[in-house]
């Protein structure tokens, strides 16, 4: 299953992701102050905390953390950092500042570690009341459901890991479908951050891709995430198939403007990105059509199609049945600035495994992942140079990934 058995496992283009919830025991409703979920905060604006895939806490200097995923457990060290084990994994653990080890899918070790960004991370589960979507009869209880364990048994992983992939509860706290997971900085930068709405695949929950969205909220971004598992599905009480992703942003925009809310005047409402997985993947390609949308990121899902600026990811054995020289054609005939990524040798064990490898090897994919955002959303050069030019960064590298761009990419 790879180094970092973190989460996930199961999909398919527009019916995909099974995600772990790991990371959401103990988390009280974060609409208010002080009940969201962390693990250790960072000490003197160093290595802020990452909650690791498990519900912590820590005292204000980050001089510990316990975490707990799936049946395995963690313990954090110093300098806010944090290990968890999932998906049937020993314990794993961190030393270092602000650092995430995870470990699941059965196997043991201490996993890899991720190096978090420099604000560090923070979940904060079961939040947006008053932007409820609708839930499907799939994600009632009892949970898991016979539709979400037939789709998980498709992806031939280890059984083990897709019975915790579908726990929707731990400790006492469960997920709400109808609301939303956050993932923000654990230390606030001096001015306001883009603002990210993330689709989960069919059957996955924000959780089961916990280390790539804390990875990203490190850097200095909102990520608003609906618990929903099937986000391209209409919804009762909106209009459009990408309406969770939509309304997420709708209940962004009022927390950022809401003196009550923590997320007042924290949010820049003008860099407004869409990314998600396989149906999630659809989903965000949706949102882009959505004015407030700038640029998307869109896992194992389209190529083409989309509205605004994008990065098409996928791989070999993805369901998709993508390939490297038909996405670069796909990216090349698009109207908007766009570039396409295509791993190769994914982890894991069953034939469709090239569609989990942000969920399987999440390590793969964060820094093109923020690179992206960060060029988009902060001008930034080294993030710019990573993507473009017969130089870029990501050119050089053809045994683990093919990755092209368009020429309107500058």
């Amino acid at each position: 299953m790879g180094l970092l058995k973190v989460t996930g496992s199961n999909f398919t283009p527009w019916v995909a992701g099974i995600g772990v919830i790991l990371g959401l025991a103990h988390c009280g409703n974060a609409d208010t102050p002080g009940s969201s979920q962390s693990s250790g905060s960072p000490g003197s604006h160093t290595g802020a905390s990452s909650s690791g895939n498990g519900a912590t806490s820590g005292d204000s200097t980050g001089t510990s953390g316990s975490s707990l995923g799936g049946t395995g457990t963690g313990s954090g060290t110093s300098s806010g950092t944090v290990a968890s084990s999932g998906g049937g994994g020993t314990s794993g653990t961190t030393s270092g500042s602000g650092t995430t080890t995870s470990d699941g899918g059965g196997g043991e070790g201490a996993g890899t570690v991720i190096q978090l960004g420099p604000y560090g991370a923070v979940a904060d589960a079961n939040v947006g009341k008053g932007f409820e979507n609708t839930v499907p009869s799939s994600d009632t209880p009892p949970q898991p459901s016979s539709t979400c364990q037939s789709f998980v048994n498709l992806f031939g992983e280890d059984p083990k890991l897709g019975m915790q992939l579908l726990t929707t509860s731990m400790n006492g706290t469960t997920v709400d479908f109808a609301l939303y997971t956050v993932y923000r900085p654990a230390v606030w930068p001096s001015t306001p951050v883009p603002v990210i709405t993330w689709g989960n695949g069919t059957c996955a929950q924000p959780e089961g891709y916990g280390a790539l969205l804390r990875y990203v909220a490190s850097y200095g971004y909102f990520v608003v995430a609906a618990n929903m598992r099937q986000v391209s599905t209409a919804n009762t009480s909106g209009n459009g198939s990408a309406q969770p992703m939509l309304r997420a942003l709708d209940y962004a925009a009022k927390a950022n403007m809401d003196s009550t809310s923590p997320y007042n005047g924290k949010l820049d409402m003008t860099k407004v990105g869409s990314m998600g997985h396989s149906q999630g993947g659809s989903a965000a390609a949706t949102a882009a059509s959505d004015a407030r949308v700038k640029d998307a990121i869109i896992f194992n899902a389209v190529d083409s199609g989309v509205a605004k600026p994008y990065l098409a990811i996928s791989g070999d054995s993805d369901i998709t049945g993508f390939t490297a020289s038909g996405m670069a054609s796909a990216i090349n005939g698009a109207s908007v600035p766009a570039a396409y990524m295509y791993y190769h040798n994914p982890a894991g064990m069953g034939a469709l495994k090239g569609h989990l490898v942000l969920m399987l090897s999440p390590e793969r994919v964060t820094a093109p992942t923020v690179g992206w955002w960060e060029m988009m959303f902060r001008s930034d050069m080294a993030s710019h140079d990573m993507f473009v030019g017969s130089s870029c960064g990501l050119c050089s590298h053809a045994s683990d990934y093919a990755y092209g761009a368009n020429t309107l990419l500058k």
